[in-house]
């Protein structure tokens, strides 16, 4: 599965980031970007199974921030849709950002959670080898 990591600069964090998710054969970092119209860019060309999108520190909701929004809605937009795993900095997960969660398309893990990064990433993976990425009929 190839994973287009967004939201994170470089730096020590992204190289744990992208560690953490290449720990498992299974997942590859194709590509990653800090900024929203370079991810959009790099995800339109590269079309990649999942996308690891980190969201901003305060942010309660992804509509309160357009740039965040736009990417969001680029990767599920793809033909086939990307899935996608939001990081939230916070100790708790905002209600507004926890009702986008579906089941083997988009998760929510805290960051520094890698076990819940890993299970969402499987999750993720299964529905997309399953050939039906959401359910389409």
């Amino acid at each position: 599965m190839t994973v287009l990591v967004v939201g994170v600069p470089e730096g020590e964090q992204l190289e744990l980031l992208r560690s953490g998710i290449q720990r498992n054969p299974h997942f590859q970092v194709v590509s990653h970007a800090d900024d929203p119209a370079v991810a959009l860019a790099h995800a339109r060309v590269l079309l990649p199974d999942i996308t690891v999108l980190s969201l901003p520190a305060g942010i309660d909701s992804i509509d309160s921030d357009p740039e965040v929004l736009r990417v969001f809605r680029g990767v599920r937009g793809l033909d086939p849709p990307s899935g996608v795993v939001l990081r939230t900095p916070s100790a708790r997960v905002p209600r507004a950002v926890s009702g986008l969660e579906v089941e083997g398309a988009v998760h929510i893990v805290r960051e520094g959670d890698s076990e819940a990064l890993m299970r969402a990433l499987r999750t993720i993976g299964l529905r997309r080898a399953s050939c039906d990425p959401d359910e389409m009929p």
